[in-house]
C-alpha cells in the first residue's frame, strides 16, 4: 500500500481547503451590512442599494513601504473605466492614507472601510490588492487576489476579465458585423433619444456593456449611457423590429430608420422600394407584444424595454 510523506500530505490538504474556498457561495450585496464612507464626503455606499449595476470593489492593502502603485492604479481606472457601461467602481481603504492626495479628481473613487468590516464580511485578505465584482442581481461575478502588496490587477486585464464574465448569452444571436462586436453599425445609441436624430459615433468614444460595443458622438453620450445602458440600448439584439412582430426573423436595418416610443429604441429596414417602420405604424398594436415574444423564442432573452 502506498504511503505519503508528512509534506505531501499537508500538501493536499492545503489544495483541498483551497478548493473548497473556491468553490464556496460567495456573500450576495444583499446580505452585505457594512457600508463605506468617500474619502471626499457625500453620500455612504450601502452594498444592498447597488443592485441594478455591475460594482467592482478594489481592495487596497494598508502598507509603510512605496505608495505610488496605489496612487497609479486608481489613476488608472478612473481615466479608462468609462470604456465599460453600468459598472460603479470602488477602491476601497481601511484608513485615510497620504498617497490618496496623489490621485487628484479621481479621489472620488476612494472609499474608507472602517475597521476592514466589508474585507472581512467578503474574506478578503489585507496584505495584498484584491478586487470583487458583482452582477447587477447582486451575486458575485468573480474575484481576484494579488501575491503581494504591489501586486495590482492593471486596467487591462479587469477589462477583459469583465467583458467576458458578463457577456450576454444572448450575444450570438445579436445584430452584429463578423469579426466584431459594434452595434448599431457604429451609430450612437443615446442620440436617438436626444432630438430624435441619428448620429454616427466615433469610434474614439466607445463603452462595451454586455460583451457590445457601442459608440457614441460625444463623451456626455457616453456618460449618459454608462448611467443606465439599459434605457438606450436597442430592442431584438438591434434587428429589425417589424420582422421580428411580423415573422419572428432577424433582418437587417437602416440606423437612420427607427422609432423611441415608451422609453424603446426600435430599428428598421429600409431600402428604395420599402420601409419597414411604415408597416409598424400600421401593426404596432399587433406586432410589438409578438416582436417580444418572438425575441424571447429566438434568443432565450427577455426583450429590451428600457427606462422611462
Amino acid at each position: 500500500m502506498k504511503t505519503f510523506s508528512r509534506i505531501g500530505l499537508v500538501g493536499i490538504m492545503t489544495f483541498s481547503a483551497s478548493a473548497l474556498a473556491a468553490t464556496a457561495p460567495s456573500m450576495p450585496m444583499s446580505e452585505i451590512r457594512s457600508t463605506l464612507t468617500p474619502l471626499l464626503g457625500g453620500a455612504t455606499f450601502v452594498p444592498k442599494d447597488a443592485k441594478g449595476s455591475y460594482v467592482a470593489l478594489h481592495f487596497l492593502p494598508m502598507y509603510a513601504g512605496e505608495a505610488k502603485p496605489h496612487a497609479d492604479a486608481v489613476k488608472e481606472f478612473a481615466e479608462k473605466s468609462p470604456r465599460l457601461a453600468g459598472l460603479k467602481t470602488l477602491f476601497v481603504i481601511s484608513a485615510k492614507r497620504g498617497w490618496t492626495t496623489a490621485v487628484n479628481e479621481a479621489s472620488s473613487l476612494i472609499y474608507v472601510d472602517d475597521n476592514n468590516a466589508l474585507a472581512n464580511e467578503l474574506q478578503v485578505g489585507t496584505s495584498s490588492p484584491a478586487t470583487v465584482v458583482f452582477d447587477p442581481a447582486g451575486h458575485e461575478l468573480f474575484r481576484w487576489t494579488g501575491s503581494g502588496e504591489h501586486d495590482h490587477l492593471n486596467y487591462a486585464s479587469f477589462e477583459s476579465r469583465f467583458i467576458k464574465a458578463s457577456e450576454a448569452k444572448a450575444i450570438k444571436d445579436y445584430n452584429l458585423p463578423k469579426g466584431s462586436r459594434v452595434a448599431i453599425e457604429g451609430y450612437d445609441p443615446v442620440a436617438y433619444f436626444n432630438g430624435g436624430k441619428p448620429a454616427k459615433g466615433d469610434a474614439k468614444i466607445t463603452s462595451v456593456w454586455q460583451g457590445v460595443t457601442y459608440q457614441f458622438s460625444s463623451t456626455a453620450n457616453r456618460d449618459a449611457f454608462n448611467a443606465d445602458p439599459e434605457k438606450y440600448a436597442p430592442t431584438y439584439g438591434g434587428w429589425c423590429a417589424s420582422a421580428m412582430g411580423a415573422k419572428g426573423t432577424k433582418v437587417e436595418i437602416d440606423p437612420t430608420n427607427f422609432k423611441v416610443k415608451d422609453g424603446r429604441l426600435h430599428l428598421f429596414y429600409k431600402d428604395f422600394f420599402s420601409d419597414a417602420l411604415k408597416d409598424w405604424n400600421k401593426n404596432e398594436k399587433d406586432w410589438e407584444p409578438k416582436a417580444d415574444t418572438n425575441w424571447k423564442k429566438t434568443s432565450g432573452e427577455d426583450a429590451r424595454h428600457g427606462t422611462k
